[in-house]
Order: structure tokens, then C-alpha cells, then sequence
């Protein structure tokens, strides 16, 4: 079988270019290509080499770092989810010492340490009972929900406020317990000085 001058050229080329290209280690994208647009005229498109060996690492986000830090702001989402996230990190104060006009985070008194739950999720609540008495809507006892704010008439008109936590349940700072404590809404004490409730996230 003869070859021509011109093909045995081609073969010879096309075999140097194999043994040049084959050992680069680097992988390239050769995208060298003429392309005829609608003008007729000829548009070279030049060639790229990529490296393929490159590893992109993300890091992994670690799960302490979805709940607030004391003193720290972040965003809650208003719903259900929001409501539990607001009464989570109200038990992360369990146990800490009530203390007459404190607002945390070592001590509360009780507008102080609601107060201070909310602010940790960017709202801003009065350090005073009736302040809050006035925030959000209104809302039957009925139909609380975890996160609303309950109020009593302690030793006066709306003189002390909780975090409704569930199950009839409610988290605040109490001066008769001296601590954060969680109570029950059923209790006599409570339930004969139950002043009403405000839903601050709707």
C-alpha cells in the first residue's frame, strides 16, 4: 500500500504531537476552532489548558453554630419553628440566679430575662412588664403557643411576665424561686393572678 508524501507527513506530525502532549501532566482543553458567523467572516477561537487535579474543600458548618451565642443577634424565622427556637435558648438559662433589675446573661429579673431572649433574636423588647404588656397582639390562653408571653398580677397590675413554653407550661426568672424556673400555668398562684398573654411573633 503507498502512501502519499502529504499523509505520511500528517502521520508523523500526529504522532510527534502524542508523544509532546502525552507526557504534560497537566490535562489540556484544546478549544481551537474557526467558527463562521452570519458575516462569513472567521472567528479563531484560542485553545485553554485546565488543570484537573485541583480539590475545592468547603467547610463543614458545625452545629453549635445554629444557635445564639449570648449577647449575640441573629435572625428567627416568624412561625412554629421561629416560636421553638425562641424557647430552646431560653433554656439554655435554666438555673440562673434571679436578681431585681439584672437583664442577663449571668442574672435576670423577669422582664429582664425575657427581654434579653428576644434580643438575642434581634427584637427588641422594653426590661420593663408593661412595656411588653403592649408588644405584639393579644392572645386567649386558649390559644398559646410556645414563645408568646404571659403576664401576671403578682405584686400589682401586670407586675410579671414568662415564655410560654408548651404544655401549659412557662420559663421566666422568678423571685419567689430566685432562679430561672420553669412553672405551670395550673398552679394556684398562677392561675389566680393570670393577667394575659402577647404573641410577639405571629
Amino acid at each position: 500500500m503507498k502512501f502519499s508524501k502529504q499523509k505520511i507527513m500528517l502521520f508523523a506530525l500526529f504522532m510527534f504531537s502524542i508523544l509532546i502532549f502525552g507526557s504534560n501532566k497537566v490535562n489540556h482543553v484544546k478549544a481551537d476552532a474557526i467558527i463562521n458567523n452570519s458575516n462569513s467572516k472567521a472567528t479563531a477561537v484560542r485553545s485553554a489548558s485546565v488543570k484537573t487535579d485541583k480539590v475545592i474543600v468547603t467547610p463543614k458548618k458545625s452545629a453549635d453554630s445554629e444557635s445564639p451565642k449570648s449577647g449575640s443577634k441573629t435572625s428567627v424565622s416568624r412561625g412554629s419553628s421561629g416560636r421553638s427556637d425562641v424557647v430552646s435558648y431560653a433554656y439554655k438559662f435554666m438555673g440562673k440566679p434571679y436578681v431585681w433589675g439584672a437583664s442577663g446573661p449571668s442574672s435576670f429579673d423577669c422582664s429582664g430575662f425575657t427581654a434579653y431572649i428576644y434580643g438575642a433574636f434581634s427584637i427588641n423588647l422594653d426590661h420593663y412588664t408593661g412595656s411588653q404588656f403592649e408588644a405584639g397582639q393579644s392572645v386567649s390562653k386558649n390559644n398559646l403557643q410556645p414563645g408568646d408571653l404571659v403576664f401576671f398580677n403578682t405584686y400589682g397590675d401586670v407586675s410579671h411576665v414568662g415564655i410560654y413554653s408548651g404544655g401549659g407550661q412557662f420559663i421566666h426568672a422568678s423571685s419567689g424561686s430566685g432562679k430561672i424556673t420553669v412553672s405551670e400555668l395550673s398552679a394556684d398562684y398562677y392561675s389566680s393572678r393570670y393577667a394575659g398573654a402577647r404573641r410577639i411573633l405571629k
